[in-house]
């Protein structure tokens, strides 16, 4: 794996999406694009076409969490009117921009980048994606599974 680079597990088949677009519409995107690429659950979120971050389905079912829970909390009357007042507090929710959910310390590497140093990047930041750009223009990601895969062609038995 020493010789592989960020290039080698680069996936161009990513989601796009504007950061001015409301969860909601990337929410439709997102599931849309899983059912032709199941393993990469996540969009790229953009601002004047330069990279802003990452919703994954992980961040954006947390951000959603916490912004509807937390609204229905404030207010709720009680037990009888929490359910309806969750699903409105989502409706809200879903309403804010894509920018306001990205994740911003995602790795940003080179196509030529050492794999094994986006790996490390990608551990530090806790992060299953890595973005790769060359220049100002975004290639595509690295999840995690790609480097998975890499590493088990690479160890398999002779």
């Amino acid at each position: 794996m020493i010789r592989k680079r960020a290039f080698d597990a680069l996936r161009a088949d990513v989601l796009v999406v504007d950061a001015g677009e409301s969860l909601d519409a990337v929410a439709d995107k997102l599931q849309a694009h899983l059912e032709t690429c199941p393993d990469l659950d996540a969009v790229v979120v953009l601002r004047q076409g330069r990279f802003l971050g990452i919703v994954s389905l992980r961040t954006l079912l947390a951000d959603l969490n916490d912004c509807a829970l937390e609204a229905s909390l404030r207010t709720s009357l009680g037990d009888d009117d929490f359910e309806q007042t969750y699903r409105d507090a989502c409706r809200h929710c879903m309403a804010r921009k894509a920018a306001e959910a990205a994740r911003r310390d995602i790795p940003v590497v080179a196509p030529a980048d050492p794999l094994h140093l986006v790996l490390d990047a990608m551990i530090k930041a806790d992060s299953r994606f890595a973005v790769v750009i060359e220049g100002e223009r975004l290639l595509g990601l690295v999840p995690l599974g790609e480097i998975f895969r890499e590493m088990r062609r690479e160890c398999a038995p002779l």
